[in-house]
């Protein structure tokens, strides 16, 4: 088994504009505490990650103590409380769409015979990260980094997205720092471009070692309630075991299970209903 190193670690709030509003802030500190994967959490270590003083952070956790988002340890740590988790699981209750989207991907996974996945798009950072995957039965296979934030311009996955963004956001991010994963991502805007609307006109992406040495990918785009790309599902293929022979057939799988995924978050597909057993 292979273990990719990511093409970049998760970035700390700094790096991206500043929220102002205490409402915004708030969600922003839990939204980092569940990204981070750690259990607890210091005033100074989120002060730091979110570019604000600590006093501003010690407000922010003493509201969310209160109605009980967060809760404090006895060691004046803090981590996500009680509410939040009954929050969490009775949306999971509601809306399954973990559930369904493991099942759709273990379809994938049996039908291709490789690894799958499902990334989902970061507005505000514009990256993307997997966030559920499904690893190959072959002893050779690529384990992919999940809830690590990556770049959406290395990789089958982050294209699928990036094709699929708005023209202007698709502009922005093609035209601003391209870092290279490996020696064959694109970082020239030009040419990221006009791969792009072959991606758009062709429906999925298809990549050899753009993120990871030696990996095939392919990857189509997911859609949302409002026509608009939220993430990206697809597989992995190790270069010494792919067959381009097979890449149509491969392409209309991924195709077809990104299409399941869109309905299900559409609404357009009973998610209860459409789970295989």
């Amino acid at each position: 088994m292979m273990n990719p190193q990511p093409d970049g670690q998760q970035r700390v709030a700094v790096d991206e504009p500043r929220l102002r509003h205490p409402l915004a802030r708030g969600i922003e500190l839990l939204t980092l505490m569940v990204d981070s994967g750690q259990d607890v959490h210091g005033v100074r270590e989120l002060a730091g990650r979110l570019g604000v003083s600590p006093s501003t952070v010690h407000r922010l956790v003493t509201d969310l103590e209160r109605i009980g988002l967060v809760s404090r340890t006895s060691h004046g740590s803090y981590r996500l409380g009680l509410e939040f988790l009954r929050i969490a699981w009775t949306t999971t209750a509601r809306f399954p769409l973990h559930e369904v989207a493991n099942d759709t991907l273990r379809e994938l996974a049996e039908e291709s015979g490789e690894s799958s996945f499902f990334g989902v798009y970061g507005e505000r950072r514009r990256e993307m990260m997997f966030t559920l995957t499904v690893e190959s039965p072959h002893p050779l296979r690529y384990t992919l980094p999940e809830n690590i934030w990556l770049s959406l311009h290395a990789g089958a996955s982050g294209l699928a997205i990036l094709a699929f963004l708005p023209e202007g956001v698709r502009d922005e991010i093609a035209r601003g720092p391209l870092g290279a994963a490996t020696s064959r991502t694109v970082v020239d805007a030009e040419t990221l471009l006009v791969r792009l609307e072959k991606i758009r006109e062709e429906g999925y992406a298809i990549t050899h070692g753009e993120r990871i040495e030696g990996a095939i990918a392919i990857a189509a785009p997911v859609f949302g309630p409002s026509g608009a790309v939220v993430g990206a599902t697809g597989i992995t293929i190790p270069e010494a075991r792919f067959n381009a022979a097979h890449s149509s057939s491969l392409a209309a799988s991924v195709r077809e299970a990104a299409k399941r995924l869109t309905g299900y978050i559409s609404g357009t597909i009973k998610p209860r209903s459409a789970i295989a057993r």
